[in-house]
């Protein structure tokens, strides 16, 4: 059985590497071109590209695989059996979707039909949700909208960030690929509407449960709004982790670690353990700086404790170390 995997961040590197490592055939992998990258701007790969290359592969990229008339005779002159999809970053259109014979399956990191779309881990984390998981898919023209044919849940706790639920996810989207390509090599012969009865495909549309939407994060989703309340705040700072910042005196501030503050009238004297109650205070204010405790500020409820941040052109640390250096005052307002 000859795949041919497309993808490309480092999720769906480790989703290629287990597949190989299977013993499962990928003959090439099509991924996003090299882009820029970190502080030197230099053209790097993609994780998949780069781990293509690492395991012998053969590489294709499109900056568009819609108009990208050579990729696509090539994908047809490679005479794959199989596509696998997971994390590509483009739509692929009903002609590529018509080449496999034993068709195009997408691992989707959602709860389909929840989070359809281009980023579904960031927005359940955003939006508080109680579990998450992976979804098999047999690939159609719609946005995530195929017949589901594996599916594995997972809670979503809350101290998990974005890269700690990543991880998992990947991790448990390798495994169901495995799980599943053994599954499809017992039914090679086949034509799809038997396939997909003989893998127990269930359409979206059966499910009791309304179709959300994971649109793509745009750069102002990162900026911090005070104004929310506190919990609202530490699911953003988890969910777009580690890139959700803050502003003082037009100065970046990445806060990578929050959680509600410790009552700050009782905290020498006391374990106790109630939240902060804002009351008089104006959302973004700071209300304590000290080593133990770092920065606590103000939302519209309760005020958040930051444990680690990043100023602009300095490497994270704790908050009370980036108060220092950010030449932060108690009473200050964080947001401008």
């Amino acid at each position: 059985m000859k795949i041919i995997f497309w993808g490309t961040p480092k999720y769906s590197a480790e989703n290629l590497v287990t597949i190989v490592n299977a013993g499962y055939e990928v003959i090439a992998v099509v991924t996003q071109p090299d882009r820029k990258r970190g502080r030197g701007k230099k053209l790097t790969p993609s994780p998949v590209k780069q781990a293509a290359i690492d395991l012998g592969i053969r590489v294709l990229t499109t900056q568009s695989i819609r108009n990208d008339h050579k990729t696509k005779d090539l994908l047809i002159s490679l005479n794959a059996d199989v596509y696998i999809v997971v994390a590509f970053g483009q739509i692929l259109p009903k002609e590529v979707l018509d080449v496999p014979k034993l068709g195009c399956w997408n691992s989707h990191a959602s709860l389909l039909p929840l989070w359809r779309g281009a980023a579904p881990i960031q927005w359940s984390i955003i939006n508080d949700d109680e579990k998450t998981g992976i979804c098999i898919m047999s690939m159609e023209e719609g946005l995530d909208t195929g017949p589901v044919v594996s599916q594995e849940s997972t809670i979503i706790n809350y101290s998990d960030n974005l890269e700690i639920l990543t991880n998992r996810l990947s991790n448990i989207s390798s495994n169901l690929l495995v799980k599943f390509l053994n599954r499809l090599s017992l039914n090679l012969s086949l034509n799809k509407f038997r396939m997909l009865e003989e893998l127990g495909a269930v359409e979206q549309s059966s499910l009791d449960v309304s179709p959300t939407y994971a649109r793509q994060i745009k750069k102002e989703d990162y900026l911090i709004d005070w104004n929310q309340n506190a919990r609202t705040i530490i699911k953003k700072i988890r969910g777009l982790y580690p890139n959700a910042y803050t502003l003082y005196n037009g100065k970046r501030i990445k806060i990578l670690e929050a959680n509600k503050a410790l009552n700050y009238k009782k905290i020498q004297d006391s374990n106790n353990t109630d939240n902060v109650l804002v009351e008089n205070n104006i959302p973004g204010q700071i209300i304590m700086i000290n080593n133990k405790n770092g920065l606590n500020i103000c939302t519209n409820d309760y005020a958040i404790q930051v444990n680690s941040a990043q100023l602009e052109g300095k490497r994270p640390t704790d908050s009370y170390t980036l108060s220092i250096q950010a030449g932060l005052e108690v009473n200050n307002i964080l947001g401008n």
